[in-house]
């Protein structure tokens, strides 16, 4: 059994947010958003991994054709999704049970097409379906500063609200001032906040032993550092001979662990 997974199942999407840093990849040219692999295919490998808890990221992963006929086949005890919530939801509440999803993270952007008020609908739709969700917003420079009042507008509706600040990229660079960073910490919880402790040494840590980090191929990684850094995959969750690392492995960059894997390995 695999403790927990995190399954980048396509890196294509339908916003062209300037802080995603998949789509500025993808614009430079140094990322590429592969075809879909059929759902009959994920669900076989993923079904065949047992994995306890599987969250579905992206790109957009609703855009996978048969995402709601995979969810509702696979044999995960908790599966997790994040959305930006263009999907029909209408359709994905009549074809998913609640009880499929342990949690959704609801991915607000401003910069979209998709207004606040139907974002909001689509929101409290799926919390009134059953389906524990939360609010995510990017701390990017040009709307950081909304931060408050949309705060208060999901908190008012009883919703919770969770801030990722923007971590800059050489595509996109931007240097916080002090200023910036004491107004942003106020809304960033402690799982998000800046490693402030040592960057140097080797530790040990569980990812590819009782975690996986999946992309869009089938490439299974102990994070998505690794993949970003050009590591050797483990292997590919879609051949039958696929096996996990047997003992945690060295890691240099377990100070810089992105949160959606440091939440989930163990780093000793």
């Amino acid at each position: 059994m695999v403790k927990s997974a995190v399954l980048f199942i396509t890196f294509h999407c339908n916003f062209q947010c300037p802080y995603c840093w998949e789509r500025q990849a993808q614009k430079h040219g140094e990322m590429t958003a592969v075809p879909f692999i059929h759902w009959e295919k994920w669900l076989e490998a993923l079904n065949r991994l047992d994995i306890e808890t599987l969250d579905i990221s992206g790109g957009e992963p609703l855009l996978q054709p048969g995402i709601c006929e995979l969810i509702g086949r696979l044999n995960s005890r908790r599966v997790a999704i994040t959305s930006n919530l263009s999907f029909n939801m209408t359709e994905f509440i009549k074809k998913i049970p609640a009880h499929k999803i342990c949690s959704m993270t609801a991915s607000y952007h401003p910069t979209s097409e998709l207004s606040l008020e139907l974002f909001t609908g689509k929101v409290l739709l799926l919390r009134e379906h059953g389906i524990p969700i939360t609010v995510n917003f990017v701390g990017y420079p040009e709307q950081m500063y909304l931060i408050p009042q949309i705060k208060a507008h999901f908190e008012n509706l009883g919703v919770r609200f969770h801030v990722d600040p923007y971590a800059p990229t050489k595509f996109n660079p931007y240097h916080f001032s002090a200023e910036e960073q004491e107004f942003l910490s106020k809304y960033v919880g402690s799982d998000r906040k800046p490693f402030d402790g040592k960057r140097e040494g080797v530790k040990k840590c569980s990812g590819g032993v009782n975690h996986l980090n999946i992309q869009p191929n089938g490439d299974a990684y102990r994070c998505i550092k690794d993949k970003v850094e050009g590591a050797v995959p483990i292997g590919n969750v879609f051949s039958p001979d696929f096996k996990l690392n047997e003992s945690s492995t060295d890691c240099k960059s377990w100070w810089d662990c992105p949160g959606c894997d440091r939440d989930k390995v163990t780093v000793q």
